[in-house]
Formats: structure tokens, sequence, C-alpha cells
């Protein structure tokens, strides 16, 4: 496995996120409001912890992934950047008697994603290293560990400086990054899903969703899809013959021509065996082992690896 690959999987690798904007909530009661907005359980988190889940609508379609780390007075979620403003005024329309306050803080505040077993450590070492008064928090996007780290934006070179003097810690590239999304099932809004997409058919309701929360926004929606167990779409992992990776929207079909979906993100991996797709299918196209044609190409639905 290349240098990457290894980090990934036994120590710590490094990704710049420039793609995440941040939404700052403030107040004594933002922990406890965010518990019935969010799909995730963040009402005890203290400072320098974290949790990963949906923003969703009352029909349990995803607004937005968001990271949540706590830090003194506030709590920061970050987001697409792209998708700031939407869930700023969505967040607003829920705050009511609360006291609590949602503010855009894209400007001041940058995240890094931290992924493998070695992760949480190393955010801590880095932080402590640069003197910084950024937050990190324990956050696994992956399987693989992870942590969060958001800093003030002015910090971002300094760190990013101390990091690549770390012999420990592998500062990925982006189409690193985009590999190990590949690789893991790792999906991000506005490429591989929508607001169209459930968690379910999202392939996140077991990553972002806690199921021994309270109520929270489209619970209702998703907790019946969970009961009844009928998912039209699911994304997954298709592993492609040939050399090169496919193109976003190639269709996939069976091998009796029936289309059953379409790709998303691609890359060429190693540790899957050759190039590889993020897809959006059909329930039973969707599983392990399924074989199917991604642009008239050979291909099997393969698990994260």
């Amino acid at each position: 496995m290349s240098p990457f690959d290894v980090a990934a999987r036994t120590g710590c690798v490094w990704v710049i996120r420039p793609d995440m904007g941040t939404l700052m909530v403030t107040g004594p009661d933002r922990l406890s409001w965010l518990q019935g907005i969010v799909s995730s359980d963040v009402e005890r988190l203290t400072p320098g912890e974290g949790s990963w889940g949906l923003v969703l609508t009352k029909q349990g379609k995803v607004l937005a992934d968001v990271a949540i780390v706590a830090a003194e007075d506030v709590v920061y979620l970050g987001l697409p950047g792209a998708a700031v403003p939407r869930i700023e005024e969505w967040l607003n329309r829920f705050l009511v008697m609360e006291d609590a306050a949602v503010a855009d803080a894209s400007d001041d505040r940058a995240w890094a994603m931290l992924h493998g077993p070695n992760a949480p450590e190393v955010a801590r070492a880095v932080l402590e290293a640069a003197g910084s008064p950024g937050t990190s928090a324990s956050m696994d996007l992956t399987g693989l560990g992870g942590a969060a780290l958001v800093v003030p934006r002015a910090t971002t070179s300094e760190l990013e400086a101390l990091v690549s003097r770390r012999g420990d810690v592998h500062v990925a590239s982006e189409s690193e990054w985009q590999r190990l999304r590949v690789e893991r099932l790792v999906p991000l809004y506005g490429i591989d899903m929508d607001d169209q997409r459930s968690p379910h058919e999202a392939s996140l309701e077991r990553r972002t969703i806690s199921w021994t929360k309270g109520c929270y926004l489209g619970q209702e929606a998703v907790c019946m899809q969970d009961m009844r167990g009928k998912v039209k779409r699911r994304l997954a992992i298709v592993l492609v013959s040939g050399t090169t990776p496919p193109s976003a929207g190639t269709e996939v079909t069976l091998p009796d021509g029936s289309r059953v979906g379409e790709t998303r993100t691609a890359a060429t991996s190693e540790v899957l065996g050759g190039p590889a797709a993020i897809a959006l299918l059909t329930a039973d196209a969707s599983v392990p082992g399924t074989r199917v044609l991604v642009g008239g190409r050979d291909a099997t639905v393969v698990e994260p690896r």
C-alpha cells in the first residue's frame, strides 16, 4: 500500500478542508436546542468533544452533514461552505424561546479533518505545540478513527507548517482524500448526495444518527424508514474493470441492460484493487457482490476497505 494508505489505517493523515464553512452557536441553551435539531447526540458534549450528524428536513431528507465540535461557551458546526447561508436561515427558523444564537463564522474559522487511529492524539498534540486557541474533538468519518480540528483561520499556515515537519502524519493531497472517501464510502454533500436523499439512501444511517436520543427534526421519517426497511436507493462502492475511473454520472446497469443507477465520486484505489466509484444504486443492486456494468465495463459492488 502507498504511504497514504498505510497512514490512514495505522497512523494519521491530515486533510485540510477549505470546502467547509462554519456556523457558531452560542448561548446557555445551545446544546439542548441543537439536540432537538441535529441527528446525532450532542446534549452532553463537553469542550473538546464532538460528533458527526445531519441537519434534516421534517420529511427526513438531508440538508447537510455537519461536524459538531464543542468548545468553551460555543459550539462550532462545520458544513459544506455553499450550504452555510441556507442552513443558518433554516436553523434560525427553530429558535423561538431558547437562549441561543446562530452566526456565520466562516471567515474566522478553518477546519482540518484527521483520519486514522492516531488522529485524536495528533490533533491535541498539534494544538498544544502551536499554542493555538483552536479546538479538537474525536470524530470518525471513515471508520478508521479520526478527529476534527477547528482553528482561527489566521493560524492555519502555522499549523500546516508544524504538521509537515512531523514524521508521524501524512499530509493528504486532494486526490488522496478523494480516494479515501471512495474506499470508505464517505459521501460529500453536493457531490454524492443532496436534499433529495435520506440518511439511509446516503448510507449514513448508522454513522450520523443516534438511535437512543430523544426527538429531533426529521426523526419520525428516519425511524419509519428504518423500521420498514424499504429504501429505494443507496450509495454503494463499485469496483470497475479497466485502468481509468469512470466519470461522474456514468450509467450503471445490470448485465441484462436494466438501468440501476449512476456514479458519483471516482478514483483509482490500490486498496480496492483498481478504479472504483461511489454510486447511487437501486437498493437491490447495492448489495455487495452484485455484478453490474458501469459505462459498459464489468464491475462489482464491494464493501468499504
